[in-house]
């Protein structure tokens, strides 16, 4: 049990010191694209807005509101740019660290000892991963709460009591005010444990306290834009990965005529809703005028999803530490996946959530960082596959003995 414990502090030994090497030679030097634009106007006038027009800061609906919030907590203590990106990169390092310890906790659940520290060892220094915390992107904070959101849901299984179903809410609660879109997820994580509970009271307190915590955010969004949401992004979305000349991973390309019709949207509080729906119009359109051309895109994206994107644009995409772990975790997924058997039913659960991310992200568009969000998952059923395999190989030398 003591070698165990050694060589969990060895890895997480690494795992530092591979994220302070990240840091210090990739890491960000300033904060870009929205984000930037988003902290600016946080903190010159206490909007969460994304445009200016005439000296006025529209509130935005586009962006989830935790990452934004995320970056100005910690620009209130460090206002100096060069250490508040340093800050931001360095928490990201913490948070990571302690994702890799609360994964062991989940593996822990499932497999033994070894196959456990395996499995954390892929995750800990799994490339992507390393080099994610040296970007000011929510991804670091989005597998952060994917695996205590794993964590808190097998808790709650294995023992189900209010406290753990509170802690389960309010996780679901932050992934949903990450990532728009995770409260589908939600909700069928809820179908699920009402399929392992029969208990249909349990579901209405969950998703009362998740309703408590994300209400804050959804008053704020009815009175300003009266939408009930908290995102309002889905028509860019899908028109950026669903137009004629759209990559796998998205991307803005505008012709004369589609710059007349933004062109043409009033700068208004409802600007945002406006631009989206605008959006949807031209994708939907699109779509329908080439299904054929659009289905193939999908299939692409389903491909480049789960194993590799063959005409990525990203910078260094095609390193080999990037494909060649991406490609190799794919592989040994799939076939973890094969194997399965229904009373597995946790791990049923989990691939079904993989297949289930891969299928609905591939009707907008893949980035890179994306398969981070998988990664937990991948590991887990790549595990089941070692299991499996040390039990056949087990009883394969016993048979010969």
């Amino acid at each position: 049990m003591k070698n165990f414990y050694y060589v969990f502090i060895l890895i997480l030994v690494l795992s530092l010191i591979s994220r302070l090497f990240s840091i210090h030679f990739y890491g960000d030097t300033h904060v870009d694209n929205e984000w930037g634009v988003i902290l600016s106007n946080l903190e010159n006038y206490g909007i969460l807005g994304y445009r200016e027009e005439s000296g006025v800061v529209f509130p935005t609906i586009y962006t989830p509101p935790l990452y934004p919030f995320f970056l100005y907590t910690i620009k209130i203590f460090f206002t100096d740019q060069v250490f508040f990106i340093k800050t931001v990169l360095h928490v990201q390092m913490v948070l990571s660290l302690i994702s890799i310890y609360f994964f062991y906790e989940v593996l822990k659940k499932m497999f033994s000892e070894i196959i456990s520290l395996i499995g954390i060892l892929i995750f800990s220094l799994y490339p992507l991963n390393v080099y994610a915390v040296s970007q000011i992107s929510s991804i670091t904070l989005q597998v952060f709460f994917i695996v205590l959101f794993f964590l808190s849901l097998m808790n709650y299984l294995s023992n189900p009591n209010l406290i753990r179903l509170f802690a389960f809410s309010i996780i679901s609660s932050a992934l949903i005010y990450l990532r728009g879109e995770f409260f589908i997820i939600y909700f069928l994580t809820l179908l699920y444990i009402y399929v392992r509970t029969k208990k249909f009271k349990v579901i209405i307190v969950s998703f009362l306290i998740a309703l408590l915590f994300t209400s804050p955010y959804l008053i704020r969004n009815y009175n300003t834009f009266n939408v009930i949401t908290i995102t309002k992004s889905s028509g860019y979305n899908l028109w950026r990965g669903n137009h004629f000349n759209a990559k796998v991973e998205g991307n803005q390309y505008h012709d004369n005529e589609m710059i007349e019709k933004v062109k043409n949207i009033q700068p208004s509080k409802n600007y945002d809703l406006d631009l989206d729906e605008m959006y949807m119009q031209e994708a939907i359109k699109n779509i329908k005028g080439n299904p054929s051309y659009y289905i193939k895109l999908y299939f692409k994206k389903v491909f480049s999803f789960v194993f590799i994107d063959l005409n990525s644009t990203y910078e260094n995409y095609y390193s080999y530490l990037n494909i060649l772990p991406k490609i190799i975790i794919s592989i040994l997924t799939l076939l973890g996946v094969l194997l399965l058997t229904k009373k597995e039913n946790i791990l049923v659960y989990y691939s079904l959530y993989y297949f289930f991310n891969i299928f609905l992200f591939s009707l907008f568009f893949i980035l890179p960082r994306y398969s981070l969000m998988l990664l937990p998952i991948q590991i887990i059923l790549t595990c089941y596959l070692i299991k499996k395999l040390k039990k056949y190989l087990t009883y394969d030398n016993k048979k010969i003995n």
